[in-house]
C-alpha cells in the first residue's frame, strides 16, 4: 500500500529554508562532536577540546529547542508515493533522531556535571564563559551512557544517510532534494 498526495493539492515539496538551515547546521555540529567525542574521554589535562565539545553540546540543546518549536509550527512537506511501511520507518527514525538530539546533550550535561563535581567541587560549569548550573547527582555513570549513546546516534545517522542516498540513487525520487533545495 502506498500513500499518495491528494489530486489537485499543490503542497510544497521542499522543507522551509529555516528547517534546511537547522538540519544541516545541526548535522555538521553533531558529526564533528561525534568524531571528536572520543578525544574528550580520559585525562582532562588539556581542557580545550572537552570545553569546546561540552559548549557545542549546549548550543545543540538550544538549537534543538528552536528546531522542535519550528517543527511543531511548520509541518514537513508531504512524502508522496511511498509504501506505508517506509513511511512508518521514516517516522520512527525521525522520532529517534529527535530524541537523540535532546538526550545526547542532556546526558552530556549530566556527565559534564559529574566531572565538574569530581574535579572542582560544587562550583557551576563554565561553557563559552557562561555559567551553566550543575544538575543533580543521580549516582549514575553518565559518561558511559553518553559515550554509548553517541555510538548509537552515529549508527542512526548512518542509516538515515543511507536511506536518503537509496531514495536518491535507487528509487530516483525527490526525498534527498527536499532537504537540499
Amino acid at each position: 500500500m502506498t500513500i499518495q498526495e491528494p489530486a489537485g493539492k499543490s503542497a510544497s515539496t521542499g522543507y522551509t529554508r529555516t528547517a534546511r538551515i537547522l538540519h544541516w547546521l545541526m548535522a555538521g555540529i553533531i558529526v564533528v562532536m561525534l568524531l571528536t567525542g572520543e578525544q574528550t574521554m580520559g585525562s582532562h589535562d588539556a581542557r580545550f577540546l572537552p570545553t569546546v565539545h561540552a559548549s557545542a553540546g549546549f548550543v545543540l540543546l538550544l538549537l534543538f529547542a528552536f528546531r522542535l518549536f519550528w517543527r511543531v509550527k511548520h509541518a514537513p512537506p508531504p512524502a508522496a508515493n511511498r509504501p506505508l511501511w517506509e513511511l512508518h520507518m521514516a517516522k520512527a527514525a525521525h522520532v529517534m533522531l529527535y530524541a537523540a538530539m535532546f538526550l545526547l546533550p542532556v546526558t552530556g550535561w549530566l556527565a559534564y556535571t559529574e566531572h565538574v563535581r569530581l574535579s572542582f567541587g560544587t562550583r557551576p560549569a563554565s561553557l563559552f564563559g557562561l555559567r551553566i548550573p550543575l544538575l543533580p547527582d543521580f549516582g549514575i555513570n553518565w559518561h558511559l551512557i553518553h559515550n554509548w549513546g553517541g555510538k548509537l546516534v552515529l549508527l542512526l545517522i548512518a542509516v538515515h544517510a543511507a536511506a536518503a542516498l537509496k531514495h536518491h540513487f535507487i528509487d530516483r525520487d525527490d526525498t534527498l532534494k527536499r532537504i537540499l533545495r
